[in-house]
């Protein structure tokens, strides 16, 4: 073993030479961004399961082709006449992939209809959402997990994230817990079986994927209330038919299904549409913050799907993934080199590797017009995915996380010292605990900025690979 690269106490060697990581694959590329000159660089070109750090290329790709200012919007139509009170006609929704779309965005629906003073609808709401095309999940993720709030149907009508919230309370030891849905809708069913006990919490909950029906079981603990998010089928028609849950609840009559068609199809009718009301999301800039800081793979999704959308005029997961890897060849990657699958990094056969993050990560930092975009959009030590990690850290850090089955990544930039270097540290194969991993991809950053500040910078005869078995 050769050991060049000396990082005060610690050297990198040391940090990776560890028993947990003896049969683990790993790959790692740290450079300095103001001459490109490599700092340290091991299996850097090989591919590894990159996690979440699939966003980064994502969000930095919808940043390039939609620029910082893009934003969603949703609207509210109208087909028909209003006559003594009485809408003749039908109430449309149309998505165009907002995935922010909120309960206050919805109430500002429903406000508006009121203010026309309608209250009776004698056709039937409508909810489009075919500008995304039919498919709702990306090609592998696992079904076991699609109840999950992080694995939530992906929809060009989405509507609180595409979840409800099940809010579980205790009663009296041995007896039902007080279960509820928020937001309350008849469209998601709850069946309750949830003892509330003295031991510890023993929490069963899913949701079958054909039907939302969701099912709670076990026990929790008399002293324990938990609020747990679930994934529902079909954002479109969920958006819709909580939208006539509450026209109902304001004292409009309405009595049909909801029903979806597509945009197309309202104007083949004798009465056309007219748009009465609308919302626009935050800017797509902020967007991508919430999507990196906080991991999210709603976000990711959608974000994918509008670049199909906007750049190809299709949007799938398919022609999103075009969009990306147009956006590699851009900025010099072999797109030959990877395998893209999704847009958020769920499913585990998505392949890049340590080098091509870094050469996405640089390309931006040298952006004028959208570095500071993206900088901002990673989170820093204390917030979202590093809000416990890097605690007592002084210098500057924004870096992306990634974590599935196997697999913990680490990319971004560090700052030490006035001096900028981008960094990406993929770890796959461990059977240790992810914890382990934490650790040691924290210590080479905290190794790194030692030596640049014990020496003031790390000299060019480091810049050689130092594990060597």
């Amino acid at each position: 073993m050769i050991n060049l690269l000396i990082f005060g106490i610690l050297s990198l060697d040391t940090i990776l030479n560890v028993p947990e990581l003896k049969n683990a694959h790993y790959g790692i590329y740290i450079c300095k961004l103001d001459n490109d000159s490599v700092i340290y660089e091991t299996n850097s070109q090989k591919l590894f399961v990159p996690a979440s750090n699939m966003k980064i290329i994502t969000t930095a790709a919808a940043l390039y082709f939609l620029e910082p200012q893009f934003q969603f919007k949703t609207y509210l139509l109208l087909r028909g006449q209003i006559k003594e009170k009485i809408l003749h006609g039908d109430i449309i929704i149309v998505g165009r992939g907002d995935p922010t779309f909120s309960l206050e965005n919805l109430e500002q629906f429903v406000r508006k209809i009121k203010s026309l003073q309608i209250k009776q609808i004698t056709g039937t709401i409508i909810v489009v959402d075919d500008y995304f095309s039919d498919e709702r999940l990306p090609v592998g993720w696992a079904w076991h997990y699609l109840d999950a709030r992080y694995a939530p149907e992906i929809s060009a009508l989405s509507f609180n994230k595409n979840v409800v919230s099940v809010r579980i309370r205790p009663t009296r030891i041995g007896e039902d817990v007080n279960a509820s849905i928020f937001p309350a809708t008849e469209y998601v069913q709850l069946v309750n079986r949830m003892k509330t006990t003295t031991e510890n919490d023993s929490i069963i909950i899913f949701r079958k994927p054909e039907a939302n029906i969701i099912y709670l079981d076990g026990a929790i603990n008399i002293k324990s209330a938990r609020d747990i998010d679930v994934a529902v089928k079909d954002p479109a028609l969920f958006t819709g038919n909580y939208f006539k849950e509450r026209l109902i609840a304001e004292g409009i009559k309405f009595s049909q299904r909801v029903i979806r068609m597509k945009e197309s199809e309202l104007f083949f009718q004798d009465n056309t549409p007219i748009i009465i009301d609308s919302t626009l999301s935050l800017p797509l800039s902020e967007i991508i913050k919430e999507t990196n800081t906080e991991s999210e793979n709603l976000y990711a999704e959608v974000i994918l799907k509008t670049l199909g959308a906007q750049l190809y005029k299709q949007g799938s997961f398919n022609a999103g993934l075009k969009a990306i890897k147009e956006f590699l060849y851009i900025i010099g990657i072999d797109t030959n080199n990877v395998s893209l699958w999704d847009g958020s990094g769920y499913y585990q056969h998505n392949l890049v590797s340590p080098l091509a993050l870094v050469s996405v990560l640089r390309f931006m930092y040298n952006n004028s017009k959208l570095n500071l975009y993206f900088y901002n959009s990673l989170p820093k030590p204390g917030n979202g995915t590093l809000k416990a990690r890097f605690n007592g850290f002084t210098d500057s850090l924004r870096a992306k996380t990634g974590a599935i089955q196997a697999s913990s990544c680490l990319s971004g930039y560090l700052k030490v010292k006035n001096t900028n270097y981008t960094f990406s540290m993929l770890f796959n194969n461990f059977t240790c605990s992810s914890k382990k991993i934490l650790s040691i991809q924290e210590k080479i950053i905290s190794a790194i900025t030692e030596e640049i500040h014990n020496n003031n910078s790390i000299k060019s005869e480091y810049i050689k690979e130092i594990i060597q078995q």
